[in-house]
C-alpha cells in the first residue's frame, strides 16, 4: 500500500513545556511542511500542533507554503484522533525529550501515545518518527497489531537512549535559503520524502528507506563533524588553560582580576558545550520493521 494514494494524515507534532516553544524546533517542522508538499502532499492533509501559548509561530510556515496554516497545540491532537477518518498516519515529532518521554505541558508517556493510537477508529496504519532526545524511550513497546485488530505501527527513532543531534544547516525554502539549527534525523528524512531513492533496491519508495536514508546521513553528518571539531576542541583546551593561568593571578586590581575571570569563564564555557556535541552518541533505531519494508511512499 502507499501512502499517498491511501486517506493519510500528516502531522507535524512539537510539544513544549515552555510557554515558547524553540524557534529551531519550529523550523524543523517548517521545512517538513516544505518537504511534504514538494512531494505532492495536500495541505488539506497536512496537519501541525505548537504548544507555544505565548508566541505565534503560523507565520513561518509562510516560509514554506502559500497555504495559511493554523496551528494548534499538542492536547488536539490526542483529541482529533478520536475522532480520526484517516486510513494511515504519519507523525513528525520534534522539540525536547527525557527519559519520562517527550517535553510537554504533561509528559507524553511511550505508553500514552501507543495506547492513544491503538484505539484510534478507522486507523489501519501508524508511522511516527522521533526526533527528540531519548527517543529509544519509545522502543521495545507493543507497537505491532495484534490478533489482527488495530493499527500498524512504526516508530522511527533519531537516537536510543541519548540525547539527539541538531547541526548548523541552510536549506532553501519557497523564495529564500534560511539558516537554522536542525534535527538531523529529521532533516533526512524530509530530504528523503522530497526525494525519494530505494535504499534497499527492492523496487520500491518505502518507510524502511527512509529510516535508513535518515539514519546514515545522520550518522555521516555526526561523524564530519566530530572529525572537524576536534581540531577546535584542542584549541579551545589551549586558549583556556592559558586564561585560567592568566585568572589565577592575584594582580592586585581587583577589576583587572574580575575581568580575567570572566573571559576565563567564557573561554570554559565554549570548551565544555564543544565537549557536550562531540560526545553526543546518535544511534538511530526501528521499530515493527517488517510492515516498515511494505508500506510505500
Amino acid at each position: 500500500m502507499s501512502l499517498r494514494s491511501e486517506r493519510t494524515k500528516w502531522v507535524m507534532f512539537l510539544p513544549c513545556s515552555d510557554v515558547v516553544a524553540e524557534q529551531r524546533h519550529v523550523m524543523d517542522l517548517v521545512y517538513g511542511v516544505f518537504c511534504l508538499e514538494t512531494a505532492g502532499i495536500s495541505p488539506q492533509d497536512i496537519f501541525i500542533y505548537i504548544d507555544s501559548p505565548n508566541q505565534n509561530y503560523n507565520g513561518f510556515f509562510g516560509l514554506a507554503s502559500s497555504h495559511p496554516y493554523v496551528t494548534q497545540p499538542s492536547a488536539n491532537f490526542f483529541v482529533d484522533l478520536t475522532q480520526n477518518d484517516y486510513s494511515n498516519l504519519v507523525m513528525f515529532v520534534s522539540g525536547h525529550g527525557s527519559p519520562h518521554g517527550m517535553d510537554g505541558p504533561q509528559p507524553i508517556t511511550p505508553n500514552r501515545l501507543l495506547n492513544a493510537l491503538k484505539q484510534t477508529p478507522n486507523l489501519n496504519n501508524a508511522v511516527i518518527y522521533l526526533g527528540q532526545c531519548f527517543a529509544g524511550t519509545f522502543n521495545y513497546i507493543n507497537a505491532g497489531r495484534g490478533n489482527g485488530a488495530g493499527p500498524e505501527i512504526i516508530i522511527a527513532g533519531a537516537t536510543n537512549l541519548h540525547e539527539s543531534l541538531s547541526l548548523s544547516t541552510t536549506e532553501k525554502f519557497q523564495a529564500m535559503e534560511f539558516p537554522w539549527y536542525a534535527n538531523v534525523f529529521l532533516l533526512h528524512v524530509f530530504k528523503w520524502m522530497s526525494s525519494p531513492s530505494d535504499v534497499d533496491g527492492d523496487g520500491m519508495f518505502t518507510v524502511m528507506d527512509s529510516y535508513k536514508h535518515a539514519g546514515m546521513w545522520s550518522n555521516y553528518y555526526n561523524k564530519g563533524y566530530k572529525t572537524n571539531g576536534f581540531m577546535r576542541i584542542v584549541d579551545a583546551h589551549h586558549e583556556y588553560k592559558r586564561l585560567k593561568a592568566i585568572a589565577d593571578v592575584d594582580t592586585g586590581d581587583m577589576a583587572i582580576n574580575a575581568q580575567n575571570t570572566l573571559e576565563c569563564k567564557a573561554k570554559y564555557d565554549i570548551y565544555i558545550s564543544q565537549l557536550d556535541l562531540h560526545y553526543i552518541h546518535q544511534e538511530s533505531w526501528i521499530l515493527n520493521s517488517r510492515p516498515a519494508q511494505s508500506i510505500e511512499f
